[in-house]
């Protein structure tokens, strides 16, 4: 299995709702099982353009685009990374598609 990429928006609103500390927060819990960041990466995203539905944090290459998310979701997803748990749905959905499919190309490219 491949690295996966997981990126948390700092734009204003993910920031101002406190994004931050779900960075950190996920961070330190993929680090206390994967020290090296071998199994996922864990990586700032300028800004995913989803600003209403703020936390927003995406799983690359699985396609997956949490919003709404807090720190009590937290385990749920490192749950789904480091232990092939399953996707936390209830945080899927919240974005249009079409800016989805904008970060999705974005990830896709070369460049």
């Amino acid at each position: 299995m491949s690295t996966r990429l997981l990126y948390v928006c700092e734009g204003g609103d993910c920031t101002e709702h406190g994004s931050g500390d779900i960075y950190h927060k996920i961070k330190e819990c993929i680090e206390a099982e994967d020290p090296t960041q071998e199994r996922v990466k864990v990586r700032r995203f300028p800004c995913f353009g989803g600003c209403e539905e703020a936390i927003n944090v995406t799983v690359f290459p699985d396609r997956l685009f949490y919003s709404h998310v807090t720190e009590t979701d937290v385990p749920e997803i490192v749950d789904h990374l480091l232990h092939d748990g399953n996707p936390v749905e209830r945080l899927c959905g919240h974005v249009k598609p079409d800016v989805e499919e904008i970060v999705w190309d974005m990830l896709d490219s070369p460049y």
